[in-house]
């Protein structure tokens, strides 16, 4: 029997992952999963594509309240204004929730380079690509372009035999990921959806990758040997992909432990 392994949110879009144990479900996706995201002067997300120190930002959500540190900063509770401006994700212009100046001064001075901390709040919309959700608008929030990413262990467990050393499932920043002595790697590609406990996580996409999971978590070097293996043993299409992007349907809440039957 399949089962959730592990589960992780990402308070601020493309900084630092924080594992759970549970993780309630809105509309948009895990409560408190990717609500933030730093912009440029201009609006458009950054990501660590273009800083990879956003992966040393640690960022909680408290209560409602959002908590950030880093190297050189103790955690600290940061404060929205009421003023709002249009940010732009993956083609998707979103009105966001400014956070206060003194916020964007700091991540600005850790990053070199000018920076704005903005929320999706209740103001905020951005749709899921109509393709993939049928009649039925879904809402998804600062994640790449789907509410879940689910991973199967198996096919972490592969790489790190082709590699010849662990590889840690959080370079795929998924957000559920899957286990079950019985499931071969990259079986997954072929899955349609996740019955849980009187729902589903209906699986829509296969999940495209850049350099990002080639980046050691610690050194936050690339790392050229772990490419080679992703272009050989995960390409689909000419493209790299690993992991499938989800849309959770009638569940409202997820658990580690939780049973899981998997729909091909």
């Amino acid at each position: 029997m399949a089962r959730i392994e592990r589960l992780f949110i990402y308070p601020v879009k493309s900084c630092a992952p924080v594992e759970v144990q549970s993780m309630q479900l809105d509309a948009l996706g895990p409560v408190g999963d990717r609500r933030f995201m730093l912009v440029n002067e201009q609006g458009k997300f950054l990501t660590q594509r273009q800083l990879p120190a956003m992966a040393r930002i640690e960022a909680q959500w408290f209560g409602g309240e959002l908590q950030l540190s880093w190297p050189g900063q103790s955690r600290f509770s940061v404060s929205m204004r009421d003023e709002r401006c249009d940010v732009e994700v993956w083609g998707d212009v979103v009105s966001a929730r400014l956070a206060a100046d003194d916020t964007h001064s700091a991540l600005s001075d850790f990053l070199g380079r000018a920076c704005r901390l903005v929320q999706m709040d209740e103001q905020s919309q951005r749709a899921v690509a109509q393709e993939y959700v049928g009649s039925v608008e879904r809402q998804v929030g600062f994640a790449d372009g789907f509410p879940l990413l689910v991973v199967n262990q198996a096919s972490v467990d592969f790489l790190s035999e082709r590699l010849g050393r662990e590889i840690d499932v959080r370079r795929f920043r998924p957000n559920v990921v899957i286990n079950d002595p019985n499931f071969s790697p990259l079986e997954e590609n072929q899955w349609r959806s996740l019955s849980i406990e009187g729902g589903s996580i209906d699986l829509v996409k296969l999940c495209t990758r850049c350099v990002i999971p080639t980046r050691d978590l610690t050194t936050l070097e690339r790392e050229a040997d772990f490419l080679d293996v992703l272009k050989n043993d995960c390409r689909v299409d000419g493209k790299i992909v690993f992991g499938q992007n989800g849309l959770h349907r009638n569940i409202t809440s997820l658990s580690v432990g939780q049973a899981a039957t998997v729909v091909r």
